[in-house]
C-alpha cells in the first residue's frame, strides 16, 4: 500500500478480535498438542482439538517432601476452584493393565516406573472431569525418570509448585499426624486437633508412623529433587515455604496458580495511565516510550496540536476556545486544557491519532483520557480498548509538594523544582515564575476532582492495576514495567470456557 496516496490505517478491530478470542494462544496450544501427541493424522487431531468444549484448563503439579502439606493445600485448591486432585489412590482407579504393575511397585516400596506412571496419568487426565476442570497431580513426579516419562507421554504442567520446609519441621508434623478411620479425616495433635471428644477417642496414628521411616522418605526426596527441578525447569515453577500457617501457604499457592505463563504471541501495548496531576504520568509515559518505542499520547497536547494544524477537528474545537469555554468549569479543574469540549469531538480527535500506522504497530501509552466512565465506554466502543490500565496512586501532600514548588524560567523556558531540581544560580532563581495551575489551592481542587471520578473508572476497568507513585520515578517505572511484561493474572482459578 502506498502511504503517499492515501492515509495508511489499520483497523483496530483486527488486533482487538485476535486478543479477545485469544487466537495466538489458541494456535500455540494447538501446535503444542500436536507435537506432544504425535497423531497419525495431525489435521484430524487439530479439528478434534478445536471441537473441544474447553482447551485451556489448569494443569498443575504439586511436589514436596512428606508432611509438607501438599495434599492439604491441593484439597483447598480443589475446594476453591474445582480442579481435580490426582494422587496415588486416584491413579490406581484407572482401568488399564499398568495398574497391576504400579501396585506391585508400591507394595515392594519402590517407585512406580516412569513409563507406567506416564500411562496412568495420561489415561486419568483424559477423563471428562480432568478435561473439563483441569488437573492437579499431587506428589508426582518423585524422580527425574518419572518427570521425563511424563513429558514423553505428552504431559506438561502449566504450573509446578515445590513445597519446601526444614526436615525437623516435617518430622514434627509427621509424628503428630492422626487419622480418623471412620471419615478418613487428617488431624494433628498440636496444629489441628479434632474439636469433637468422640473424634479424639477414635483417631489413630497413620500407617508407618516412625521417624526412621520418614527420614528414609526424606533422603529419597533430597536425592531426587534437583533432577526433578531440572526436568521441569521450562515450566512456570514456584518454590513455596511450607513452614507457615496453612492459610498463608494456600494464599501464596493460589496467587501463583492465577498467574498466566508468558506467551510468544505478538503483543501490542495499549496502555492508559491514570492519576491526578503531579502523580508522574508524563514522566512514566516518556520512560515507556524511550525503552519500548510505544507512541506517547497526551490528550492535552493532542488537542493543542490539532488546533495548531487547523485540522477539521481542530477547527471544531477552536470554536469553543474562542468563546473562552475551555477549562472554566470548577468541577473539571483537572481538565484545564480539555475543559467542557464535547466528548464526541475529543474522541474523534483521539481516534484519528490512534488509527495511525505507528500506533497500530508499536502500541501506545495514553494519559489525560478518559476522565469518566462514559468516555471510557466510548473509547472501547470505538475499538480502542486498552489492554493495560495503571492507576498511579500518590498522597495529596506529595502532589502539592511536587507542583507548588515547581518553577519555570521565562528566559530559557527551563523547568525547575525548588527542592529536587533547583536553579543553578541566585540570579536565575529570582526570575523564576509560578504557573497559576501550580498554586496550592488549584492543586487541591484538581485532586478533589480526580478523586470524585476515579472510583467509576476503576469499576469499569476491572483488570486495572494500582502503582505506588510516591517513589523515585525509576522505581515507579520498574513497577510498571514488571506489570506490563507479565500477562494479566486470572481473576479466579477456573477453566477457560
Amino acid at each position: 500500500m502506498d502511504e503517499t496516496k492515501r492515509p495508511l490505517k489499520i483497523p483496530a478491530e483486527f488486533t482487538m478480535y485476535a486478543e479477545k478470542n485469544e487466537l495466538f494462544s489458541m494456535y500455540e496450544r494447538m501446535i503444542q498438542e500436536v507435537i506432544c501427541s504425535q497423531p497419525t493424522d495431525p489435521l484430524e487431531h487439530m479439528i478434534n482439538f478445536l471441537h473441544r468444549e474447553n482447551d485451556d484448563v489448569p494443569q498443575i503439579m504439586m511436589i514436596g517432601p512428606p508432611a509438607s502439606g501438599k495434599g492439604s493445600i491441593a484439597q483447598l485448591v480443589n475446594n476453591e476452584s474445582g480442579i481435580h486432585k490426582i494422587d496415588t489412590a486416584d491413579l490406581l482407579t484407572v482401568e488399564i493393565e499398568q495398574v497391576k504393575k504400579a501396585k506391585s511397585s508400591l507394595e515392594s516400596d519402590e517407585d512406580i516406573p516412569g513409563d507406567i506412571l506416564g500411562a496412568l496419568v495420561k489415561e486419568r487426565i483424559s477423563k471428562k472431569d480432568c478435561a473439563d476442570n483441569g488437573w492437579m497431580l499431587v506428589g508426582y513426579p518423585k524422580t527425574r525418570d518419572q518427570a521425563l516419562a511424563l513429558q514423553r507421554h505428552g504431559i506438561f504442567a502449566k504450573h509446578v509448585v515445590f513445597m519446601e520446609a526444614p526436615d525437623m519441621v516435617l518430622i514434627e508434623r509427621f509424628m503428630g499426624k492422626r487419622v480418623d478411620p471412620q471419615t478418613g479425616g487428617i488431624y494433628h495433635l498440636t496444629f489441628e486437633p479434632p474439636e469433637s471428644p468422640e473424634v479424639v477417642r477414635r483417631i489413630k496414628p497413620i500407617e508407618n508412623q516412625s521417624e526412621k521411616f520418614l527420614r528414609k522418605q526424606l533422603l529419597h526426596y533430597h536425592r531426587n529433587i534437583e533432577g526433578i527441578r531440572a526436568a521441569v525447569s521450562k515450566g512456570t515453577t514456584k518454590i513455596i515455604n511450607a513452614d507457615q500457617p496453612k492459610t498463608d501457604v494456600f494464599a501464596q499457592v493460589y496467587h501463583f496458580l492465577c498467574q498466566q505463563a508468558r506467551s510468544v504471541a505478538p503483543q501490542c501495548p495499549r496502555v492508559i495511565l491514570q492519576g491526578p496531576r503531579g502523580s508522574g504520568k508524563g514522566t512514566q509515559a516518556a520512560l515507556l516510550t524511550a525503552k519500548y518505542g510505544v507512541v506517547n499520547i497526551s490528550m492535552v497536547e493532542l488537542i493543542k496540536q490539532a488546533i495548531a494544524d487547523n485540522s477539521k477537528v481542530g477547527n471544531m474545537m477552536s470554536t469553543y476556545i474562542d468563546k473562552k469555554m475551555m477549562g472554566r468549569s470548577k468541577n473539571n479543574r483537572h481538565l484545564m486544557d480539555v475543559g467542557p469540549l464535547p466528548d464526541n469531538i475529543v474522541l474523534k480527535c483521539l481516534v484519528e491519532r490512534l488509527s495511525k500506522i505507528d500506533c497500530a504497530t508499536k502500541g501506545w501509552v495514553l494519559r489525560g483520557y478518559p476522565r469518566s466512565r462514559h468516555q471510557a465506554e466510548a473509547l472501547s466502543e470505538a475499538g480502542y480498548a486498552p489492554n493495560r490500565v495503571y492507576f498511579l496512586e500518590c498522597p495529596t501532600d506529595t502532589i502539592v509538594e511536587r507542583l507548588s514548588l515547581r518553577r519555570s524560567d521565562p528566559v530559557t523556558g527551563q523547568q525547575y523544582h525548588l527542592i529536587y531540581n533547583p536553579p543553578p544560580s541566585l540570579e536565575m532563581k529570582r526570575r523564576l515564575k509560578t504557573h497559576h495551575k501550580d498554586a496550592e489551592s488549584a492543586v487541591d481542587e484538581d485532586v478533589l476532582s480526580y478523586d470524585s471520578q476515579v472510583e467509576e473508572l476503576m469499576d469499569y476497568y476491572t483488570t486495572s492495576q494500582s502503582v505506588n507513585a510516591d517513589q523515585d520515578p525509576h522505581t515507579v517505572f520498574e513497577s510498571i514495567e514488571s506489570l506490563l511484561t507479565k500477562p494479566l493474572p486470572k481473576q479466579a482459578l477456573k477453566a477457560t470456557l
